[in-house]
C-alpha cells in the first residue's frame, strides 16, 4: 500500500529522567530529511533519533520536536555566584545611607545573575530508554496517518488510470479511420492537380500505405497500456514507489506527445489533449506519495 508524505504523530513516555514528549510532522520532500528540535541535554541522541525515523520513512521532510519535563534538566540547577553577590553587597553598602527601608534576603536573591543555572549531565542510556518509547509512539502514529492518506490517494489514482485507459481505447478506435481519411484527402488533392487518366492507382495506394506506416501509433498505444498496468501494480506494493510513479508518468506523457504528433488527426489530437490533462492531474497527486 502506498503512503502519503503528510502525517502527524505524538508520543509520551515517563522514566527516571522525567517526562518525554515527542511530536513528529512529515511533509513533502524529495529526500529523507530529518530535522530534530530538542533540549541540549538530549543532543547526543540526535543520530539515534534520525536513524530510527529513517528506518521507517524513506522520503519527505520529517520534523521531530522533543520536550523533556519534570527534571532539573529543563532549565538547570541554580548555582550561587559568590563573586557577583559580593559585588552587589559592596555596592549596597556604599549607597546604604541613601536607601530608605530594609533590604531583605529575597530581594537580594532576585538580583540579576546572582544565580546561574547549570544543566546536570544525564545518563544517555537512561535518556534514550525513555525517548525511544515516546519516539516509537510518534513514528507509529505518524505512519498510520500517512498510510490512511495513502489509501485515499491510491483510490483516486486508480480511478484516474481507468480514465486514461478509456481515452486510450478511444484513440485506438479512431486510428483505423485515419487511413481512409488520408486516402480521401490525397484523392481530392490529386483530382485538383491531375486528370483521372494521369492518376496512378498503384502509386496512390503505395503512398497511402507509407503515410499510414509513418503515422502508425500502435506501438505508442501498446507501451501506454503497459505503463498503465505497471502504475496500477505499483499502487499495491509495500515499498516506496513515488519516484517510480513519477518516472512512469513522464513516459506516459512522452507517448501521448508522440501520438499527437504522428496521428495528424484533429479528433485524435483532442483526445490526446484530454490524456495529457489527466496525466498532469496524476503528477500533482503523486507529489505527496512517498
Amino acid at each position: 500500500m502506498i503512503a502519503s508524505m503528510t502525517g502527524f504523530g505524538k508520543g509520551i513516555a515517563e522514566g527516571d529522567v522525567g517526562r518525554v514528549i515527542v511530536e513528529m510532522r512529515s511533509v513533502n520532500g524529495r529526500y529523507g530529511d530529518v530535522i530534530v528540535r530538542m533540549p541540549r541535554s538530549l543532543s547526543e541522541l540526535e543520530s539515534r533519533i534520525k536513524e530510527r525515523v529513517l528506518s521507517v520513512f524513506t522520503r519527505g521532510r520529517l520534523d521531530v520536536s522533543i520536550t523533556l519535563q519534570g527534571t532539573a534538566s529543563e532549565q538547570g540547577l541554580p548555582v550561587l555566584k559568590p563573586e557577583i553577590l559580593s559585588a552587589y553587597l559592596k555596592g549596597i553598602e556604599e549607597i546604604r545611607a541613601d536607601i530608605s527601608g530594609d533590604i531583605d534576603l529575597m530581594q537580594i536573591a532576585q538580583l540579576p545573575q546572582i544565580f546561574a543555572f547549570e544543566i546536570p549531565e544525564l545518563d544517555s542510556e537512561a535518556l534514550w530508554k525513555v525517548v525511544s518509547v515516546a519516539l516509537s509512539q510518534a513514528i507509529d502514529a505518524c505512519r498510520a496517518m500517512c498510510l490512511a492518506e495513502g489509501e485515499k490517494l491510491a483510490r483516486d489514482l486508480h480511478t484516474r488510470i481507468l480514465v486514461l485507459n478509456k481515452f486510450l481505447q478511444r484513440v485506438e478506435e479512431l486510428a483505423p479511420e485515419r487511413v481512409e481519411t488520408v486516402r480521401t484527402r490525397l484523392e481530392e488533392k490529386l483530382a485538383q492537380l491531375l486528370t483521372p487518366e494521369q492518376i496512378d492507382e498503384s502509386r496512390l495506394l503505395m503512398e497511402i500505405a507509407l503515410l499510414a506506416d509513418r503515422s502508425d501509433i500502435t506501438e505508442e498505444c501498446v507501451r501506454f497500456h503497459s505503463h498503465n498496468a505497471q502504475f496500477l501494480d505499483m499502487l499495491d506494493r509495500k515499498e516506496a514507489v513515488g519516484r517510480r510513479l513519477n518516472f512512469l508518468l513522464q513516459e506516459m506523457l512522452r507517448e501521448a506527445n508522440t501520438m499527437g504528433s504522428k496521428a495528424g488527426d484533429a479528433t485524435i489530437a483532442h483526445v490526446v489533449v484530454d490524456i495529457k490533462e489527466e496525466i498532469e492531474k496524476l503528477k500533482e497527486q503523486i507529489q505527496n506519495i512517498e
